[in-house]
């Protein structure tokens, strides 16, 4: 078992403070994994996350507003004008933090009999997340610290 040292930080302008402000959030994560899953339409995201109306147009203003996503307007034939959304570059910076959560829940809650959902590289080959330096070279557990 780790035991990390004992360190002061400042609870106001913790990373892990802010980012739980926000992702923390009920459905905001489930909203950035559509959109990593290429899901982009209002319509979709109601129909796969089974989440009313209301709520969703709550959540997806919280993230516009955070700079997470961005609408663009889009019009098929006949129809009228609706929003569809993206993740702003921040929004994809995400990718490491749904790419840990993704690896922790394979790893820990999700059962292997079932399909589930995994990242792999674009010739379908499983990844792994890891800390890495600025040599490059890979760290574990007893190499970090956090730190003020």
């Amino acid at each position: 078992m780790k035991k990390f040292p004992k360190t002061e930080t400042n609870r106001f302008n913790c990373p892990i403070q802010l980012t739980a402000d926000l992702l923390g959030e009920r459905w905001v994560l489930l909203i950035i994994r559509e959109l990593f899953l290429g899901h982009s339409k209002f319509s979709e995201f109601q129909e796969n996350l089974k989440i009313s109306k209301s709520v969703l147009t709550s959540k997806l203003k919280i993230m516009e507003h955070s700079n997470l996503i961005e609408k663009k307007e889009y019009q098929e034939d006949n129809k009228r004008a609706r929003n569809e959304y993206f993740l702003t570059d921040k929004g994809v910076d995400l990718m490491n933090v749904m790419g840990a959560v993704l690896a922790w829940g394979n790893s820990n809650l999700v059962d292997k009999k079932e399909p589930f959902l995994k990242i792999v590289d674009k010739n379908g080959a499983p990844v792994k997340m890891t800390f890495v330096n600025n040599e490059g070279s890979s760290l574990n557990i007893n190499d970090l610290q956090f730190v003020l």
